[in-house]
């Protein structure tokens, strides 16, 4: 973790740069679309990137992780990261279950 921090650095920062993008992107979609089509949209483009992660987990896990204890930090962080992806997965679908209840 600590080889390339430089590198590690521009990853967050175009992340960073890809979230603000995404959300003016969505806005602005959102905008186009008639009341009743946003619910659907938005639980559509959830299904594409909840596929989208865990295609990535799968990969991710598939590799392996170094043994050792870096190994054993980057096996408990993606953890952490999977988990809290299906924390805000589950959040999305109670959220989206009380805007369709209304």
């Amino acid at each position: 973790m600590v080889d390339h921090p430089q590198s590690q650095l521009q990853i967050i920062g175009q992340l960073a740069r890809e979230y603000e993008q995404k959300c003016k992107d969505l806005e602005m979609l959102l905008s186009e679309i008639p009341a009743e089509g946003v619910l659907p949209q938005l639980m559509a483009f959830a299904e594409h990137t909840t596929n989208r992660f865990r295609g990535a987990q799968t990969a991710l896990f598939s590799t392996g992780f170094a043994d050792g204890e870096q190994g054993e930090i980057a096996l408990k962080a993606a953890t952490a990261m999977c988990s809290a992806f299906d924390e805000m997965r589950i959040l999305q679908q109670f959220i989206a279950g009380l805007v369709d209840k209304g």
